[in-house]
């Protein structure tokens, strides 16, 4: 009995000796065994998913700045990461996805003025001729009072704004001519149903027909509408030039967008993975500026290009006149709340220091 202890002992040292040289194996060389997790870490991190919905085409420099986010995550987080980027309102028009972002349905997307909804000073940032060029801008909008722009989001919306980036400085298209303020009198502009682009049209004498981006091909080329308002770039991108005679350049808005991100899910990644996402947004947000103005010439060369659309530059009077005729929409603005004029002095103060 002695004996047969003896040599089961033998065996069961030996077998726990090989069972320990198999552990010592799968460890990394020269690393220690991992202590027990006592929190996240990137290592252990839960992979995440983040759909990213937008508007444009997949040509235009919000897409393209998306698809640098994308490989930036990727290469950052070591595969913890990974942004599926949904494209031409493929997850819905931008009030539902917007809706989306916000119920935790959808992670991120790219917003314009519509998230007003949940924070109404977010409107003013598109008043007319508010902003006097890319540079004022870009340095107002990417700056603390741009941060100040959207400070309140994530109590009234369940998100937050991680960037601020580019939609860009409105031109309005049509089928009729556009030289002088008369001419715009009467005309069937789409705009988003967004009630400050309705207020603007308003001014202007224009008669607003309000859809979504999805729609506005198919209403210009079946005469709906006679025309719409956007940058160059959507313009062409979006081929709306091709069934427009004529383009305005009124510059009358800078229409900024919002890169948004649902607040529940933000605060469910680990620190790693939102230091990652935010230093990842951070460099495609400003490769989305540095692009963007290059698109917008760019956009405008090809619409000139394919001699199909007239492109008018008005002349100093007409740009005043439009001024002039938009001015009462600050007012519509003012009247919402209070922090939105504190918000306007905030941009005129920076523009009259610089």
């Amino acid at each position: 009995m002695k004996k047969w202890f003896k040599v089961t002992t033998t065996v069961l040292v030996l077998a726990l000796s090989l069972s320990l040289v198999a552990c010592s194996s799968n460890t990394p060389s020269g690393s220690a065994a991992a202590p027990a997790s006592s929190g996240a870490s990137t290592s252990a991190a839960e992979t995440k998913t983040i759909k990213f919905a937008h508007w444009f085409a997949e040509d235009h420099p919000q897409h393209l700045s998306m698809l640098k986010l994308q490989e930036l995550v990727a290469e950052r987080s070591n595969g913890t990461l990974k942004i599926e980027i949904y494209p031409n309102s493929q997850l819905g028009s931008e009030d539902v996805y917007d809706q989306s972002v916000s119920q935790g349905t959808v992670e991120m997307g790219c917003a314009g003025t519509n998230i007003q909804m949940y924070l109404p000073r977010i409107a003013v940032s598109e008043a007319p001729f508010l902003f006097n060029g890319w540079e004022d801008a870009e340095a107002i909008l990417t700056g603390e009072i741009g941060e100040a722009l959207t400070d309140g989001l994530i109590e009234g919306g369940n998100m937050r704004c991680l960037a601020i980036t580019v939609n860009g400085f409105r031109q309005t298209s049509s089928n009729k001519p556009m030289y002088s303020m008369d001419d715009l009198k009467g005309q069937k502009l789409r705009t988003p149903n967004i009630p400050h682009f309705i207020q603007m049209m308003d001014c202007l004498g224009v008669t607003s027909v309000p859809m979504a981006m999805s729609e506005i091909f198919n209403a210009l080329e079946t005469k709906v509408a006679d025309g719409q308002e956007n940058p160059y770039p959507t313009i062409y991108t979006s081929s709306f030039y091709e069934v427009q005679k004529y383009i305005l350049e009124s510059n009358h808005m800078f229409s900024p967008n919002f890169w948004i991100i649902n607040e529940a899910f933000y605060q469910s990644l680990t620190d790693e993975q939102r230091a990652v996402l935010d230093s990842s947004i951070a460099e495609a947000a400003a490769y989305n500026w540095d692009i963007s103005i290059d698109a917008d010439n760019d956009a405008k060369a090809n619409i000139e290009a394919s001699g199909n659309t007239t492109i008018i530059v008005p002349d100093e009077a007409f740009k005043q006149q439009m001024r002039d005729a938009m001015a009462p929409v600050y007012d519509y603005f003012y009247q919402k709340d209070a922090s939105i004029e504190e918000w306007v002095n905030m941009v005129r103060d920076y523009q009259a220091k610089n």
